[in-house]
């Protein structure tokens, strides 16, 4: 298989740590949800678009899936069937997609059959200190942890993790197969609790910081340093019955507005014949107090910070946790201020949308919040 991330890797020649999906099933006896995180660059649109296909043919009433990827950079490739995704993700493996879905739709349903009573609580920590602001050294940015512990009545327990960091601490030149630090970071977890799953946060402005070490070594003292930050985590009130609400939000994308150089953008209709029309939506989900929402990009932390989300959360007397790489992708979503001044890749390659995105999400995200 190719590698995802950084240049082209036509193969992965070593694996230092084995790659998963790996899957959380709630049901409160009316709705069934399931969040679905892969070891993966991002969450790739066919596996979604398959994954619905078949779930709706194995289920009388389909469940509410909440994607998301764990954001390595040192994952697997092939999984992107257009002209740039196989130049950039290495060659279409229809074989290789098809068997990772129908493992999905295997163990979907093993879990449906399999769920026990379950305590629910949301938790959060401070781990500032080991975040930064990529893009405007300085700026605000996001340094949180945040979840969702779950404890059956037969004592296993499971954490659902985000964190803002990007998940680049690998060479670029390394053809090793890992998950990076959320590998290690569950691996160190996984000793004291039965299960974890790690989605990426708010990563499109953030990166790691504070911590000395290279390649592995940063990967495995990030995991250590961050799962003694989740052990000392702040934890708010078990639930034992909750309320499930779930939409798919769809979000209204204008031209794709990808620019070669500050003043040179692509044409729409290259932009959809290269890598397929821009297209996505605002995954929805809210567990009793507790809001998660995926976004269809790397989507900002500086954003939420700026705008006062948690704020305004904590005011309409819910917790909030917002996620990257839901099912489709539609590039970099960063503030507004940063496209005229910054001429970084994220803000000019890698934003597809144009100006204005920034405050297009936030306003979609309150409006959300509020309801």
């Amino acid at each position: 298989m190719p590698m995802a991330g950084y240049r082209v890797r036509p193969t992965f020649e070593a694996v230092h740590d084995s790659l998963y999906a790996r899957i959380i099933g709630i049901n409160n006896g009316s709705v069934s949800c399931y969040f679905i995180s892969l070891d993966l660059l991002l969450f790739p649109p066919t596996i979604k678009e398959i994954l619905q296909k078949k779930l709706v043919k194995e289920f009388s009433e389909e469940p509410f899936l909440y994607l998301s990827a764990t954001h390595t950079h040192n994952g697997v490739g092939g999984w992107h069937n257009s002209i740039v995704g196989e130049l950039v993700l290495g060659n279409y493996d229809e074989i290789w997609v098809n068997n990772v879905v129908d493992n999905l739709v295997k163990k979907i349903t093993q879990i449906e059959k399999s769920m026990k009573p379950t305590q629910l609580r949301y938790w959060e920590a401070d781990a500032s200190e080991y975040a930064e602001n990529r893009l405007v050294p300085g700026a605000p940015y996001d340094g949180f942890l945040r979840g969702i512990q779950l404890l059956r009545d037969d004592s296993s327990q499971a954490q659902l993790i985000t964190y803002s960091a990007h998940a680049t601490s690998i060479s670029k030149k390394s053809k090793s197969l890992s998950g990076d630090y959320p590998t290690a970071l569950l691996k160190e977890l996984e000793k004291e609790n039965s299960f974890g799953l790690f989605m990426a946060g708010m990563v499109g402005s953030h990166r790691l910081a504070g911590l000395k070490e290279q390649e592995f070594e940063l990967v495995e003292k990030a995991g250590e340093v961050l799962s003694e930050k989740i052990k000392n985590a702040t934890y708010d009130q078990s639930l034992d019955s909750i309320e499930i609400k779930s939409a798919h939000v769809p979000i209204q994308f204008g031209p794709a507005q990808l620019r070669i150089t500050e003043n040179l953008r692509l044409r729409n209709w290259a932009f959809s014949w290269l890598l397929n029309p821009l297209q996505g939506e605002l995954t929805y989900l809210e567990l009793g107090n507790v809001v998660l929402m995926g976004t269809p990009c790397d989507f900002s932390g500086e954003i939420y910070v700026n705008e006062k989300l948690h704020d305004l959360a904590m005011a309409n007397e819910k917790k909030l946790i917002i996620t990257s790489f839901n099912g489709n992708y539609a590039g970099y979503i960063t503030e507004d201020e940063h496209y005229e001044k910054i001429h970084k890749e994220e803000v000019m390659a890698l934003n597809w949308v144009g100006p204005y995105y920034g405050n297009y999400f936030n306003d979609m995200i309150s409006a959300l919040i509020k309801k």
